[in-house]
């Protein structure tokens, strides 16, 4: 069995090298199976396991009457089929809570280098709907959480990073905070939101720190004493 995955992934990288070298380009077929056989010295079998592993990491797609067509990769596989094996351990949902720190806080400068009028609107309607939730609605609160949070990310104009914060907040969207952080946040949505209409970059980061507090205490909880808070779907102890 060893043999057999070794001789596909030597096959995989083959056909990569394959397309690199005659130029192909995304949208062009590719050789079919058999052709692909010929051509690498192997069987049918062990190309159809190549082309299925590069399928499922989005180098390549079949397409009716077309065949296999070569497709630009999903960056974020990996990251996709760990979040949904079930198999994270509490370290590496650590280190993908500070990864998530980390961009909020380091965004800044493409934030305010591309917010519109629009986007500090929706930012307020956002805001004006929080305020108006009653503060033992919870699951409503959250939610504009994350809204404000994904505004921000949209704002930034980067469709990668407003990927990876999607597959961040599909971990993190089901971890139990606590009640009372709209209470103990230092710097409010409605605060940054001012920031960003009319203050400066350094300023935001500074602010974003300070406001990304109750998330760093809940982040403690969460890894470590006896008492820990419930952990999302998908994560193993």
């Amino acid at each position: 069995m060893k043999n057999d995955s070794t001789l596909t992934e030597q096959v995989e990288q083959k056909i990569l090298k394959y397309i690199t070298e005659q130029g192909y380009q995304i949208g062009d077929t590719l050789p079919r199976e058999n052709e692909f056989a010929l051509l690498l010295g192997v069987s049918r079998v062990v190309v159809r396991e190549a082309l299925s592993r590069l399928r499922i990491m989005g180098f390549v797609e079949t397409r009716r009457k077309r065949g296999t067509v070569l497709k630009s990769p999903d960056m974020f596989y990996g990251v996709k089929t760990i979040i949904g094996s079930g198999k994270l351990d509490l370290e590496s949902l650590k280190d993908l809570f500070e990864v998530r720190i980390m961009l909020e806080i380091g965004m800044a400068d493409f934030i305010f280098m591309r917010r519109t009028e629009n986007d500090l609107e929706e930012l307020m309607r956002i805001i004006q709907e929080e305020n108006a939730t009653g503060e033992t609605d919870f699951e409503k609160l959250a939610r504009l959480d994350i809204q404000f949070h994904s505004t921000l990310y949209k704002i930034s104009g980067n469709k990668t990073l407003r990927a990876f914060q999607h597959l961040l907040n599909t971990l993190f969207v089901t971890y139990s905070r606590n009640k009372d952080w709209k209470h103990k946040q230092i710097i409010s949505h409605e605060a940054l939101a001012g920031i960003l209409a009319h203050g400066t970059p350094d300023a935001f980061r500074s602010a974003m720190r300070l406001h990304l507090n109750t998330r760093f205490e809940d982040m403690e909880k969460l890894f470590s004493g006896p008492e820990k808070l419930r952990m999302p779907d998908g994560v193993s102890q």
